[in-house]
């Protein structure tokens, strides 16, 4: 079998990742990589308005798999930036019902940002494509992670007061706090805010009392693998932990590494892009990154490839129970699917 060596390489600092690539043939082995756990496209190829409408009312918040995106609208600023590719309409008709929105306060009204990246929306696309989808589907809920973004300017009032303003502009589409671990029924057709933010008075469950993994810090490509092991421990957790405790599991990461590398392990951005070799073979390295897919098998040496954290999650979400709220960059429809057959 004929090997082909291509190497793309930049200076490795705090946010730009060596890339190191080979496009090899693909054996058997690696037949079992769930490829479509991760997409980079503007549609996801799946479709589930309406999954939450089958479930029973009495069904509490904590008990729910959930797939949710995170930093949902970080759609611009480059590779190191965007964490998404499917719209925001796109997401929830593709079952995602979690978002992750970040606001700076600009001006007295909340602008969306990935740090200190304008991402061309405001507070109010995302709220009325929520709305109309809710006001489609009133037998789901979006649950909403609001969380103050960058350095706040031009502003006479607090973060919750201008939360208020939008709260009363989109009159009903919030559920007005009064648990912390609603059920299903009590919040069908709303928007439940999972609050990062502090305020005068409760007005969503707080962040704070959330069982969160989000470590999200890479110093480079090789720190993926530790990455893998938090969300893994997580899912572990989730599925073996208190179930009127709600758990959140992140499987994105960025820092030293892209976005789109830590959910898919390529050696590019697009759905059919190569994955990474790592730079150890087997046998020699056998006992290395266990998870990690072994590919590109010739005379009885495999290359030990990189695999996202979207793969890796999907590959072994069977093997759960519940796995609470799964905030992902850059979900396939095969991650979807899984994750909500979890409720089932």
């Amino acid at each position: 079998m004929p090997i082909k060596t291509m190497i793309k390489a930049t200076t490795p600092n705090k946010t730009t990742p060596i890339l190191f690539a080979l496009t090899l043939g693909v054996s058997a082995e690696a037949s079992a990589i769930d490829y479509a756990a991760y997409t980079h496209n503007t549609t996801s190829g799946y479709q589930n308005t309406h999954w939450m409408g089958s479930l029973p009312g009495n069904k509490r918040i904590s008990e729910l798999s959930v797939p949710g995106t995170h930093d949902t609208m970080s759609f611009y600023g480059g590779d190191i930036v965007k964490t998404q590719s499917l719209p925001l309409m796109e997401q929830l008709n593709s079952g995602v019902r979690a978002l992750d929105i970040r606001c700076r306060h600009y001006y007295d009204t909340f602008t969306i940002h990935h740090g200190f990246v304008y991402q061309n929306a405001n507070f109010d696309d995302v709220l009325s494509t929520v709305q109309q989808f809710l006001q489609a589907h009133p037998n789901e809920t979006v649950l909403m992670r609001v969380k103050e973004e960058y350095n706040a300017e031009g502003t006479t009032r607090a973060f919750d007061d201008t939360f208020t303003m939008y709260k009363q502009r989109y009159g009903g589409l919030f559920w007005n706090y009064n648990s912390a671990n609603p059920t299903l029924d009590q919040v069908r057709g709303k928007i439940v805010v999972l609050q990062n933010f502090s305020a005068k008075q409760q007005v969503g469950i707080p962040w704070g009392n959330l069982n969160i993994q989000d470590n999200y810090q890479l110093g480079t490509n090789w720190d993926l693998y530790n990455k893998w092991t938090s969300v893994k421990q997580q899912l572990g957790n989730a599925t073996y932990g208190d179930m009127n405790r709600i758990y959140v599991n992140f499987l994105s990461g960025a820092v030293g590494s892209f976005p789109y590398f830590v959910a898919s392990g390529k050696s590019s951005p697009g759905d059919s892009a190569p994955l990474l070799s790592t730079g150890l073979t087997t046998p020699l390295f056998k006992n290395s990154y266990p998870d990690f897919p072994r590919v590109a098998c010739f005379w009885g040496m495999c290359t030990i490839a990189f695999e996202g954290t979207n793969m890796l999650t999907s590959e072994r979400l069977p093997g759960y129970g519940r796995v609470g709220i799964i905030m992902a960059d850059f979900p396939g429809k095969l991650l979807l699917r899984r994750i909500i057959e979890r409720n089932y």
